[in-house]
């Protein structure tokens, strides 16, 4: 056993050498209780507790020390944490209220971002195969879209013009054939007489021309900055990059690359749905006799790309149409719209899943719901891209990276995949 007399000695002698106190150094807890206690004089007593010291030793001495220190370090370093938790709070409710006052800012650079990427998907290959850059591959990008609109137009643009001003001065008129058929249905007249009611005509002008103007505004300004973004897309990427710190700009990057993916094949799939639904639409009404079958049918594909919505808004102008032809043509007008989409749910919308992006139902419908309410009419249309990039940023960051969880990602190459896990 190791002697503990050199220290006893030490503590001994300062104990006396300083006129019976200890020095801060050795002062054990219960020479710190009778500090506060009347002095003695006794040499002897404090020998005594200076040898106390000793045989208890320093470890504990420290440990009973840190009772009886007071606490001021550690009230202040709680003092700071509170602080800090109370400014994160601050500046998260600084940013929701920021965001909630250009959430239609956000909406416009949603659609710029979508366009964007569709102007890249032609200009990467162009890219590839010659030797444009990638300012020149975009402005080729928009030439080739120009005139693909340009082309349609001049091929179809007189017989479309003509259907659409078919539509415009036949669709009042179905609207009379539809009051003239509820007079013989129970309680039509009150419904429609209701209806009408809700509908003050002076006020809803100044809104709908007020609605035309908006849009307008939007698409130029989503226009504008899809060239702007497709032009120079590491620009901005690298620039939301710089915006995190350095150890993770790497998995920031990887995840905006997994997101344009993503909503790149979501796009593609998108396209195909409205080109299938809008064709078929179309051949099918001109099967079942209904006037303008091709305006009617662009209309149909045009609406498909909203979520849910979209088809049914996408049938009125055909099924108004189909009345003035007579009962039987609007019910298989009816039937004709009911069984494209029937086809597009059961065997076009599978495969585009498998084959690009799926996106579970419910979250999909309360996600467009909710887009609708706090962004409008434009943020039904622009939801599910939106949530596109959503869904794999959390599946990136989230479930595999913080909670270390294998997961699928759209798009996704089994290499890499096989690699991350």
């Amino acid at each position: 056993m190791r002697s503990n007399g050199p220290r006893c000695l030490f503590a001994a002698l300062v104990a006396t050498g300083r006129g019976g106190h200890l020095t801060s150094s050795c002062r054990t807890p219960r020479t710190l209780r009778q500090m506060h206690e009347p002095r003695k004089s006794d040499r002897h007593g404090t020998s005594v507790l200076a040898a106390r010291f000793c045989c208890e030793g320093p470890v504990s001495t420290v440990a009973k020390l840190e009772q009886f220190m007071p606490n001021t370090g550690r009230e202040d370093s709680k003092h700071r944490l509170f602080v800090e938790r109370l400014m994160i709070i601050v500046v998260f409710g600084v940013i929701v209220a920021v965001l909630w006052h250009i959430r239609s800012l956000i909406v416009v650079v949603t659609g710029a971002v979508v366009l964007a990427v569709l102007l890249r998907a032609i200009a990467d290959p162009i890219s590839e195969h010659t030797r444009l850059g990638t300012r020149l591959s975009t402005a080729a990008a928009v030439l080739i879209v120009a005139g693909v609109i340009g082309c349609a137009g001049w091929l179809f643009g007189s017989t479309m013009a003509d259907q659409f001003a078919h539509l415009s001065s036949t669709i009042p008129t179905s609207w009379e054939e539809i009051r003239t058929l509820a007079d013989a249905v129970p309680f039509g007249p009150q419904m429609l007489a209701s209806m009408e009611s809700g509908v003050d005509i002076p006020k809803l002008l100044p809104q709908i021309f007020n609605m035309v103007g908006n849009a307008a505004t939007t698409l130029l300004l989503i226009l504008f900055g899809a060239v702007f973004f497709a032009a120079q897309p590491s620009l901005y990427t690298r620039g939301v990059v710089k915006l995190v710190p350095p150890d993770r700009r790497t998995l920031v990057s990887q995840s905006l690359q997994d997101s344009g993916r993503a909503l790149r094949l979501w796009l593609l799939g998108q396209l195909i749905s409205m080109i299938v639904v809008g064709v078929l639409t179309g051949v099918g009404l001109w099967i079942a006799g209904v006037p303008s079958a091709m305006a009617l049918g662009f209309i149909a594909g045009l609406t498909e790309g909203i979520p849910y919505l979209g088809p049914i808004i996408g049938s009125i102008p055909g099924i108004l149409l189909a009345l003035m032809q007579g009962p039987e043509t609007a019910l298989w007008a009816l039937l004709v719209y009911v069984a494209v989409q029937q086809i597009e749910g059961n065997t076009l919308v599978p495969i585009l899943h498998r084959e690009f992006v799926s996106l579970p139902p419910a979250l999909t419908l309360f996600w467009i719901i909710a887009a609708g309410l706090i962004f409008g009419i434009v943020g039904i249309i622009f939801a599910t891209p939106l949530l596109v990039v959503l869904y794999v940023m959390v599946k990136r960051l989230y479930v595999r990276e913080a909670l270390d969880t294998e997961t699928s990602l759209p798009g996704e190459p089994e290499d890499e995949r096989e690699g991350e896990g």
